[in-house]
């Protein structure tokens, strides 16, 4: 038989609702320059004709989606847990980036297709004013840089819109050199090329968001977590003799979560071997929220699962 002991609930929550607010603003705030900048670097492209401001457009376009989903996800997951939603909406940050990363893709891929397009038949550029357009862009890119700088660690999804940012600054700054060089000597390939660099920038990083995200929307284990090792140290506690069906997955970025059954000696001090397992799981694991169950005796039911670990 088995009975089960009072679930774990450890938060740590060092986000307190100011500083949720903090980052939400900034990040709402490097929102709206972003999509001024997106406006006049689509306007700039087609104006002076350069693929480069036009692919840096796109790029733009993805960062106004990545942004308004990273600040859409930040608002959801504030939202108080509900009967329907019990753990509240904390995976849409994740889901937000998931999504982002699509976008980037796509966008890539295209900016590749017509880079390639452009470097077999180039076209002539308006330099000067695509000099000042990426002038414009790039001081608005570290203006946005340095709203998300501070905020950048704290979650997946402010990972995401971070890069999208920081990226964007790249691209700005190879706009601006290429309009430099093609102003001094007409070499208009420069332009399909540099879209091309950005491109080349921009694939790497979604993919990488990509599989971190799908990571977690899968329920697999944290890559921080070592679950053989915590497997061990929860056995080495005083009156443990078995642990099975332990199971470790992200609700959002860095917040753990875990479940397991744990078999306890017979006469063992239930709430202090409930007590020993959570320390360890707070302390080796990060877990924020976890579902401890203390049995004794045998329950070959629970383990005979395929699926269990």
């Amino acid at each position: 038989m088995s009975a089960a002991a009072p679930s774990a609930h450890s938060h740590p929550h060092a986000d307190s609702t100011a500083v949720r607010l903090w980052r939400r603003g900034r990040l709402k705030a490097a929102l709206f320059l972003t999509a001024g900048v997106l406006l006049v670097e689509f306007a700039g492209g087609l104006w002076t004709g350069s693929l480069a401001l036009l692919a840096d457009a796109a790029h733009m376009f993805t960062d106004v989606a990545a942004l308004t989903l990273a600040w859409a996800g930040m608002a959801l997951s504030d939202r108080a847990p509900t009967s329907r939603h019990t753990f509240g909406l904390a995976r849409a940050e994740v889901l937000a980036a998931f999504i982002n990363a699509q976008l980037l893709l796509v966008a890539g891929a295209a900016i590749l297709w017509e880079a390639w397009r452009r470097f077999r038949a180039p076209n002539a550029v308006e330099t000067g004013w695509m000099l000042v357009v990426a002038v414009v862009g790039l001081t608005v890119n570290v203006i946005a840089i340095g709203l998300l700088r501070g905020a950048r660690g704290e979650s997946l999804n402010m990972k995401a819109a971070y890069l999208e940012v920081l990226t964007d600054a790249l691209g700005s700054l190879g706009v601006l050199i290429s309009a430099a060089v093609m102003a001094k000597t007409g070499w208009w390939r420069l332009d399909a090329l540099v879209s091309a660099a950005i491109a080349l920038l921009v694939l790497p990083r979604a993919v990488s968001i990509l599989r971190e995200a799908a990571h977690i929307l899968l329920e697999g284990t944290p890559a921080s977590i070592d679950v053989a090792a915590l497997r061990d140290r929860i056995l080495g506690v005083p009156g443990v003799e078995a642990v099975h069906d332990l199971h470790f997955w992200t609700l959002s970025s860095g917040l753990h979560s875990a479940s397991l059954h744990i078999r306890a000696a017979g006469g063992a001090g239930r709430e202090g071997i409930l007590a020993a397992v959570q320390r360890v799981l707070v302390e080796g694991a990060g877990v924020e929220h976890c579902t401890v169950q203390v049995e004794e005796g045998e329950d070959p039911a629970c383990r005979s699962a395929a699926h269990h670990v």
